[in-house]
């Protein structure tokens, strides 16, 4: 995996880059914190990045998943079966809105050490970067850093404590059609996720009630302490009926959403 980072001493800033992993690219920041402490906190987040992509990347067919969405294996790793776990709290959560297996989640059985899925692939892609966001919001947690914000392109963020010159970290979010500045996000403490469709990138998301394809012209932003409520609720937003809305806004009572339509 590529990787490159710059550190401003006289700022203590650092800037961890990587180009390309769970399918676009990362940036850290980390602020007023030492070159060493931030280098040995950026080769922490960069080991947990590529064990969760050696783990759950669907298209490399040499990843966990990759082999048992084909059938070659039954073997279910302990971080696996964690996973698995969660995804099944959130399946009940969102009232099966958030479905890994995007049809039917019910046909995914495990147990310590082994999973026969039912004949249906599992697809990680609405939860691995709230994943490993609440690591990352764990490990900055632990190491004492008091400002720090991960991006994982613009969808999937984790601002930490205030920007070092103002209140808190400022987001512009983009209208997908038009190119215009829907909103200004301020956040501090808070994780933001983004799902909806856009004119070159529509019907990733697939309603579990019939497998077909969400086309609907909807940007849906959600904002919450947990980067992983904030990944799974945004997902499930796009999905569900206003009436499904006002439940699942009860399910998540510290998050904040605002679903565009355009």
């Amino acid at each position: 995996m590529e990787r490159s980072y710059t550190y401003l001493a006289e700022q203590q800033v650092f800037h961890g880059r990587i180009p390309w992993v769970m399918g676009t690219r990362f940036d850290l920041l980390l602020c007023a914190v030492g070159e060493r402490p931030a280098t040995a906190l950026w080769q922490a987040v960069c080991g947990m990045l590529e064990q969760m992509d050696r783990m759950l990347d669907r298209f490399n067919p040499a990843s966990e998943v990759g082999q048992l969405n084909a059938g070659k294996t039954r073997h279910l790793s302990s971080e696996l079966q964690e996973v698995l776990e969660i995804c099944a709290a959130y399946w009940l959560r969102t009232e099966g809105l958030f479905d890994i297996t995007r049809r039917d989640f019910t046909r995914l059985h495990w147990q310590v050490g082994s999973l026969d899925t039912g004949g249906v692939d599992m697809d990680f892609g609405g939860i691995a970067k709230g994943l490993a966001l609440r690591q990352i919001q764990d490990l900055i947690g632990r190491r004492g850093i008091t400002a720090a914000f991960a991006d994982f392109g613009g969808s999937s963020l984790l601002a930490v404590g205030r920007h070092p010159y103002g209140p808190c970290w400022k987001v512009s979010l983009p209208d997908p059609y038009t190119g215009e500045t829907l909103a200004e996000m301020e956040l501090k403490d808070r994780s933001l996720s983004t799902s909806g469709n856009r004119p070159d990138y529509s019907g990733h998301i697939l309603h579990p009630r019939d497998g077909q394809p969400c086309r609907d012209r909807r940007l849906v932003c959600v904002t919450a302490p947990d980067p992983l409520d904030a990944e799974v609720l945004s997902t499930a937003l796009m999905l569900a009926s206003p009436e499904q809305r006002e439940r699942l806004e009860k399910q998540f009572p510290l998050a904040e959403t605002q679903i565009y339509e355009r």
